[in-house]
């Protein structure tokens, strides 16, 4: 009996010691992860990390690849004469646009941000949610990371109190980006190189007029994003930007433009603008190239120019609205 009892206290002794050890292994692999994940010099990761723990920037563009894609930093900080980085990121919607802003406030508070929305953008979408796992190496940082994520599923929370399961999928990226890759130059603007053939695009959609529900998440996240503009002051421009083809019949993009316009939020759709009709311009029928990316943001360069000053007298290429004439 005391050879059976002395037995099993060994047993749960081992156990512990392998359970420390395991604990022990993942602190320090999670510490030498975390390390080389906020030191990465290029990728989208290191543009989420330039907002989350560098950002000192006058103007911040946040939004999915079209926000990435369609906003040229350099233009903006030469029209506006402010400093500008772009932070947005490819595939993302309003729930991770809304979580890196929270984290960026921490550490500094931008005068202008600029949040490019999709006419989908308060849709309910599931992939959505579940691509919100890219902000687990951000959990420590904010409660508000924690929330996010919880909306995805609490388990994911949990699994996360392992700290290499945070960069889970992520390891070869990362080191990729730190030894490999060359720095971003570029202040987070991504122009797209080709050139759409109209020829095999409709400058219709095929989505069915208005069928798309609203999510309660994505509205809330809006809701958010406006307030914490106002609590900080900070001037807030919503765009939508060119799209060769017409998506806007939906009620996340009626619902959209009701809170915009019931927070006085300064709201603009590019979508139907004649000007950016021309295939010369895009990328796909959801992207500009770097051409149309240049020239809208001279657009809204000068329509931001205006709204800043209304003193100022500027022209700019819209044709959705009046030219306003020089002196």
């Amino acid at each position: 009996m005391k050879q059976l009892k002395g037995n099993n206290n060994r047993f749960f002794i081992r156990l512990l010691m392998i359970v420390a050890a395991f604990v022990a292994v993942d602190q320090i692999a999670g510490a030498c992860l975390y390390y080389f994940f906020t030191h990465q010099v290029s990728g989208e990761y290191a543009v989420a990390n330039h907002v989350v723990y560098n950002l000192n920037e006058d103007v911040l563009v946040l939004g999915s690849s079209r926000a990435s894609h369609h906003y040229n930093s350099s233009l903006i900080k030469d029209g506006l004469k402010l400093s500008c980085f772009n932070g947005g990121r490819d595939g993302e919607g309003l729930l991770y646009s809304t979580a890196i802003f929270e984290l960026a406030l921490q550490r500094h508070i931008p005068k202008v941000v600029v949040l490019d929305v999709t006419s989908d953008v308060l849709s309910e979408k599931e992939d959505e949610k579940n691509r919100l796992s890219i902000l687990l190496p951000y959990l420590k940082q904010s409660d508000v990371i924690g929330n996010m994520i919880e909306k995805k599923d609490r388990l994911e929370l949990l699994k996360s109190h392992l700290q290499t399961y945070r960069y889970n999928g992520q390891v070869v990226s990362i080191f990729q980006h730190y030894f490999l890759s060359s720095g971003n130059t570029v202040m987070g603007f991504n122009p797209l190189d080709n050139k759409m053939d109209a020829s095999r695009v409709s400058t219709h959609t095929s989505l069915k007029p208005y069928s798309d529900s609203i999510s309660a998440d994505n509205v809330d996240a809006m809701n958010l994003f406006i307030n914490e503009c106002k609590r900080q002051k900070i001037q807030l421009f919503v765009f939508v930007s060119p799209r060769y083809n017409d998506d806007t019949e939906q009620n996340s993009y009626l619902k959209m433009k009701s809170i915009c316009n019931s927070n006085n939020v300064i709201f603009h759709d590019f979508t139907n603008d004649a000007y950016f009709k021309n295939p010369e311009y895009y990328s796909d029928r959801a992207h500009l190239n770097g051409k149309g990316a240049d020239l809208y943001t001279d657009t809204i360069v000068a329509f931001m120019k205006k709204r800043l000053n209304p003193a100022i007298n500027v022209q700019y290429l819209s044709k959705n609205e009046e030219f306003i004439s020089q002196k």
